[in-house]
């Protein structure tokens, strides 16, 4: 299935290519101005010089659609099947329409006309990473969102890691406040393994408590060591406490992963942000990155902290109760109790009667755990919530 994102892919803007092999396997490669999206499972094509490519298709009916995201420059490769052609009918006219209207825009005659719809059904979909190579940022640029990072929320040891060319292959971009980096050669093993882990398994990693955990694991190799296992496991003051790493994606793909340490009296700034939050804010950046090469290097630390502060700002809001557990009508009475109006005059405004704004009233109270009209005010005051009465 095609992801809504990637609506944009089929409106034209950049050449396509169509793939296609004989029985035997005899590769045939056809260019295509546009490929026509009908709907989350099909696509089509226009079948005007396709002569061997058709003819490909009706002894072997898999097939590969390479098409660039115009948004970004991205390359995406669509494998197909094919299913049918159509000679007439809704998606042939839409079609026909589709390719004269060009001609008659651009002044020249069409090289041929439309003989058929070939509709293909859409077997899987894959980011051409290898092909975006040109669309990383310099290296530099992810010290520049660490120093944001860091800045924004107190996170003081930092490392930034991007993909490796295998599976379990990562690279260490970029650094902030780790102790012995660039003179300790394994100051970076555990944040390592951490990036590992999340390029491995997709997903946010926490832990807490380390020191406390390792000592217990000490004990418990100590007396393996007596025995010849294995060494033990040791831990100096300079041991984390906690570490937090979360992937940044763009485009459904790993871009790079964020490793943070938390040293002593840090815990509570490595793990106060929630992963909702860490998921949101992944998202954006990741976006971001995909356009920060085109910045002016002066100019890319404040769009991170913009960015940075944006996904901060919508958390805030859907995580507050006012906006996360109130319906509609209970925020439309809420913000105006706090305009000082009465029951009576709410109800006239909303169209409600006086009882159902004093049932909404015992509500609100109940979920925003405030016992009067007056801590309701000053609650919609103090969170600056009056604009949400035009809504």
């Amino acid at each position: 299935m095609l992801p809504i994102e990637l609506m944009s892919l089929f409106e034209g803007a950049w050449p396509a290519c169509l793939v296609t092999s004989s029985v035997e396997g005899i590769p045939n490669i056809a260019n295509l101005t546009r490929v026509w999206c009908t709907e989350t499972r099909h696509v089509a094509i226009a079948n005007q010089l396709l002569n061997k490519s058709f003819r490909n298709l009706e002894e072997n009916p898999l097939a590969l659609l390479k098409i660039v995201n115009p948004q970004d420059l991205i390359h995406w490769e669509i494998s197909v099947r094919y299913i049918r052609s159509d000679y007439e009918g809704t998606l042939f006219e839409q079609i026909r329409q589709d390719i004269e209207t060009v001609s008659w825009v651009a002044g020249v005659p069409l090289p041929a006309q439309l003989r058929s719809a070939v509709v293909f059904e859409v077997v899987s979909v894959r980011q051409c990473v290898e092909e975006s190579v040109h669309l990383k940022p310099p290296p530099e640029t992810y010290g520049d969102l660490l120093n944001v990072l860091a800045a924004v929320h107190d996170w003081n040891r930092l490392s930034y890691w991007i993909p490796g060319e295998t599976d379990e292959d990562v690279k260490l971009q970029a650094s902030r406040g780790v102790p012995g980096a660039g003179v300790d050669e394994s100051a970076f093993d555990s944040m390592k393994r951490l990036a590992r882990l999340v390029k491995s398994e997709s997903r946010i990693v926490r832990l807490k408590n380390i020191r406390s955990q390792l000592r217990y694991l000490h004990s418990i190799c100590s007396e393996s060591v007596e025995q010849g296992d294995r060494p033990a496991a040791t831990f100096t003051e300079g041991t984390p406490v906690s570490y937090l790493a979360f992937p940044i994606l763009s485009s459904h793909a790993l871009a790079g992963i964020v490793c943070c340490e938390g040293a002593s009296g840090q815990m509570e700034s490595v793990h106060s942000v929630e992963d909702r939050y860490l998921a949101s804010l992944a998202a954006k950046l990741g976006e971001v990155l995909l356009t920060i090469s085109s910045i002016p290097a002066p100019e890319r630390e404040a769009l991170f902290k913009q960015v940075i502060e944006l996904a901060k700002l919508q958390w805030q809001k859907e995580a507050d109760p006012f906006h996360s557990s109130l319906s509609a009508r209970e925020r439309q009475v809420a913000v105006n109790v706090a305009k000082g109006l009465t029951n009576a005059e709410i109800a006239k405004q909303l169209f409600i009667s006086p009882r159902t704004v004093t049932t909404h009233l015992e509500r609100i109270y109940l979920k925003l755990n405030v016992p009067s009209r007056a801590a309701l005010t000053r609650y919609v005051m103090e969170k600056g919530l009056l604009a949400e009465g035009s809504e």
